[in-house]
């Protein structure tokens, strides 16, 4: 009987031990027998995948605030060039991605135009919104050695004969611009497709393309040079870095608004408290003075909007490209 005590007493030590190891597990984020508990998050570097070369707006613009937004995370934030097919190629590898937290998306209007245009063979949903970061109005330039100087000259040229329109790529907000300008004023182009906003400016600089739609992050320098010249802005108000420079409606009387977005969104199915940490990681960013300083040096307006805001935002504009989809699709 004695005996038969002592192992008793020995089975229920052990199986008090496999309980408290189960819970220690748990409370450390590691799973144990029968526990859904996800492990603390993030634990190792967090890619985002920026669609577009380096050097271009979306490139420089993510690279200001993940540098920000990794010292409230505490793990890196790497970014990573993927560019190529109007941004298609960036944008399927995040959709196709593990949705975990480790790899995001910096998105623009393109990943809208690519999934409404067939481009890509994912749904809208396939990328979930995290946050918003920006809102650029885009500006009408040409060319510095170009002869037009005026938003008249520009329409009577391009009313004539086809204008060599640089963009950032195919269905890019610059692409998608341009096709509006056109089927509003009459105005034709022939485009050509970069692999993004940094090539785009330097087909234009160097006189390889005559006109353009751009913004002025991406475009500062070579306008300050003169190797690119702004006739317009396409918002209701001058833009702030160039007072001197008419909106659309004052210099030709056509009522045309329209501009590049960006932010950042996460896989489809990436838990709900792994994008909210993100969320705070990058609204706390954009309150930085070190971003709010580059952005302005970098005439990148902030624009910041809530992970539901944003997807509310991100509708909106779907639902307005959907409105033009025939004229967009069909050049």
């Amino acid at each position: 009987m004695k005996k038969r005590a002592l192992i008793l007493l020995a089975m229920t030590m052990v199986m008090v031990l496999m309980l408290a190891s189960c819970s220690n597990q748990a409370s450390n984020g590691t799973p144990g027998a029968g526990s859904n508990t996800v492990e603390k998050y993030p634990v190792k570097p967090i890619e985002i995948v920026v669609p577009f070369a380096a050097g271009g707006n979306v490139d420089m613009s993510t690279r200001i605030v993940a540098a920000e937004a990794e010292k409230i995370l505490g793990q890196s934030v790497v970014v990573i060039n993927k560019e190529g097919g109007g941004a298609s190629i960036g944008q399927t590898y995040v959709a196709n991605s593990k949705p975990d937290g480790y790899t995001l998306l910096a998105m623009t209007s393109s990943y809208s135009t690519n999934v409404m245009g067939g481009t890509v063979d994912f749904d809208f949903d396939a990328i979930t919104p995290v946050a918003m970061y920006c809102f650029d109005p885009e500006l009408i330039v040409v060319s510095g050695s170009s002869d037009i100087r005026t938003m008249e000259d520009f329409l009577a040229k391009g009313k004539a004969e086809p204008l060599l329109n640089s963009t950032p790529g195919h269905l890019t907000s610059h692409h998608i611009a341009s096709m509006m300008f056109s089927s509003i004023t009459g105005c034709q182009f022939e485009y050509l497709h970069t692999n993004g906003s940094a090539e785009q400016t330097v087909q234009l600089a160097g006189g390889h393309a005559e006109v353009g739609m751009t913004t002025y992050g991406g475009a500062a320098s070579l306008i300050e040079q003169g190797k690119i010249r702004v006739l317009a802005v396409c918002d209701t108000e001058r833009h702030p870095a160039l007072p001197d420079i008419p909106t659309i409606s004052e210099a030709c009387g056509i009522d045309f608004s329209y501009g590049a977005w960006r932010g950042f969104g996460v896989p489809k199915g990436t838990p709900d408290e792994i994008i909210q940490t993100l969320h705070d990681a990058f609204k706390g960013a954009l309150e930085t003075d070190t971003v709010k300083e580059q952005f302005e040096n970098a005439g990148f307006p902030l624009v910041y909007r809530s992970s539901q805001d944003f997807k509310d935002y991100l509708k909106a504009d779907w639902d307005r490209l959907y409105e033009l989809k025939d004229t967009i699709f069909s050049n």
